[in-house]
């Protein structure tokens, strides 16, 4: 949402609302290499696709809704699982945020999620998830940044704070450590590339299917990673992204269908890449 941080800088008395390209559309997609299992036998392959659609809804100078839907699939295969079979994953995600800079010195992002099962729709498949983001400007090269960041679904749920700062050296540098969300070191070269060391947290949470021979068994997958990463972006119209980096390992858990009879286990590292892509029309 880089671009929409940006919607109350532009003059909106001379421009009408198609002129900031309202409809967005795009995707995602990010793949590891093999990662080895520490504690049981086999490796772990973990890859992640989606593709999108949102719309600014102003109703202000200030403020926005922007609706969303989002399709994602991803590869979560353990060659050798000993509760499940089934390797590829899918689910439709609707969000409604809630974007303001209408309080002085501050910028909010409020936003709720629901992911639905592709196969499945009964309750039990599916995750909600919620996210109040603040930051308050302390000067023009200083903010902090409160919230929370949470999920409940899926025989789980946990809430983590959001807190941290961000610091702009100059118009080129910015250093950004928001726990849980964003880590990075970013060096802008003109008004549209920037370049970023940065950390990405890797995370999924689903249930499998009734066929399973653990049938309704719940799984997260759980990693980090620390990337180089390219970005150039044409003002809410073209964003274009690619990175590289490794993933360090984490955690893999496996319950059966009550949350329960848990089979956990961690994973070493690997290297990752990806590329992503959103286009305002």
């Amino acid at each position: 949402m880089s671009a929409i941080y940006l919607c109350a800088e532009e003059d909106w008395e001379s421009k009408s609302y198609w002129d900031f390209h309202p409809v967005h559309m795009g995707g995602n997609g990010l793949w590891n290499g093999s990662a080895d299992l520490s504690d049981e036998p086999g490796d772990l392959v973990f890859n992640k696709e989606n593709a999108y659609l949102y719309m600014l809804l102003p109703i202000s100078r200030e403020s926005y809704f922007i609706p969303r839907i989002e399709w994602n699939t991803f590869k979560m295969d353990w060659n050798q699982n000993p509760r499940f079979k089934e390797t590829r994953f899918k689910y439709v995600q609707y969000a409604l945020t809630f974007y303001t800079t209408g309080v002085e010195k501050w910028r909010w992002i409020l936003r709720a999620d629901y992911n639905m099962n592709q196969k499945h729709t009964a309750m039990e498949y599916g995750l909600f998830s919620a996210l109040a983001w603040g930051a308050y400007e302390l000067n023009e090269q200083w903010h902090y940044h409160v919230g929370f960041l949470g999920y409940t679904g899926l025989r789980g749920g946990w809430v983590y704070p959001v807190i941290g700062l961000d610091y702009a050296l100059n118009k080129a540098w910015r250093f950004q450590a928001i726990f849980p969300i964003d880590y990075s070191i970013q060096y802008s070269i003109g008004e549209r590339w920037r370049l970023s060391l940065k950390a990405r947290p890797l995370k999924e949470r689903f249930r499998v299917g009734p066929e399973e021979p653990r049938p309704r068994s719940i799984f997260n997958y759980s990693s980090i990673g620390t990337e180089f990463n390219v970005h150039y972006e044409q003002f809410l119209r073209i964003e274009i992204e690619a990175f590289a980096g490794y993933n360090w390992g984490g955690t893999l858990y496996i319950k059966d269908h009550n949350g329960k009879n848990a089979l956990y286990t961690n994973f070493g590292g690997a290297p990752y890449g990806g590329a992503s892509l959103n286009f305002g029309f």
